[in-house]
């Protein structure tokens, strides 16, 4: 057997056997998919034994290609591990950079550090979708992902980076002629007022003095959105209550009128940045999520 066939080609046997898939293996890792298809046929044959599956829709494992990834599978993210800890941290990284994020978190705070980044870092190219939808990392060739909690994927590696401080507002007018001028409610009228949510939820968590958490669903929705910023924009226009970051109602100034609720706050969320694992991070993907979560903070969460 060829000792350095096997270990030339055992990382993209794992790399394919993880994703089974060919075409988005040789996509990650720059290679045509017939290179990467050759060179797994290779090492089958130094092993002597077929290791996976394939047809005209899908990759697959066999029984040996299945026993070798449980095996080699570990061994091969330890050996990443330790090459990335001997690797010059002061490389400069370079190539391009997929990243996805929510769409007003990532707009408000994720692309201006990006951006900042890629501006200190020439040779990187910054790609960024912004959709509040939860995509397939490895399916569509994302780097790194800035996902709001909480995250429910056991095949993601989450790093907590911080919470998103929210408020209860609504416009001026709205404020003296539905609630009277009061800007402090209680849970029960809360419940009552017209409301502007945020989809999917289509409910407002609150956080009791002693912790618990409590859920109220408005009795009457008169907009829901899939985007906090269009939320906002309707609480504006005068339609109702509206629960949003607290830095994006206050870039609004006196157009809204933050409201509280009385012995309660609304829950924060926590926002993480998620990738498929430690093998699979390259190193300007580490590098950016180093800059994000020295520079990010919000300064609440760097007081807490």
């Amino acid at each position: 057997m060829n000792g350095t066939l096997v270990d030339e080609n055992l990382g993209l046997f794992v790399a394919v056997a993880r994703q089974l898939s060919f075409v988005e293996t040789a996509k990650r890792l720059g290679m045509s998919t017939s290179t990467v298809s050759r060179r797994i046929a290779l090492l089958e044959e130094a092993l002597g034994t077929r290791l996976l599956q394939r047809t005209s829709r899908r990759v697959g494992l066999t029984l040996e290609g299945a026993r070798l990834l449980e095996r080699a599978g570990p061994l091969w993210d330890q050996l990443g591990a330790v090459l990335d800890q001997s690797v010059d941290r002061e490389e400069e990284p370079a190539g391009r950079l997929r990243v996805t994020a929510p769409v007003t978190s990532g707009g408000q705070r994720i692309a201006p550090l990006l951006f900042s980044f890629a501006a200190r870092h020439p040779r990187v190219a910054v790609e960024l979708t912004l959709t509040n939808a939860v995509v397939d990392l490895v399916e569509e060739g994302f780097d790194l992902a800035f996902r709001v909690g909480p995250i429910r994927d056991a095949e993601l590696v989450a790093r907590r980076l911080w919470s998103i401080e929210s408020v209860f507002a609504a416009s001026p007018r709205f404020v003296q002629d539905t609630l009277k001028g009061q800007t402090q409610l209680t849970r029960e009228a809360l419940a009552k007022v017209p409301a502007v949510m945020a989809m999917p939820r289509g409910v407002w968590r609150l956080r009791r003095r002693d912790g618990a958490v409590e859920e109220v669903r408005p009795m009457e929705v008169r907009v829901a959105v899939n985007d906090t910023q269009v939320a906002v924009a309707a609480a504006l226009a005068g339609l109702g209550v509206v629960s949003a970051a607290r830095e994006l109602v206050a870039a609004h100034g006196k157009k809204l009128v933050p409201l509280t609720v009385k012995g309660r706050t609304p829950e924060p969320r926590e926002l993480f940045a998620v990738y498929p694992s430690r093998r699979q991070l390259s190193t300007r993907a580490r590098r950016v999520l180093d800059w994000v979560m020295e520079h990010g903070a919000p300064e609440p969460a760097r007081r807490a």
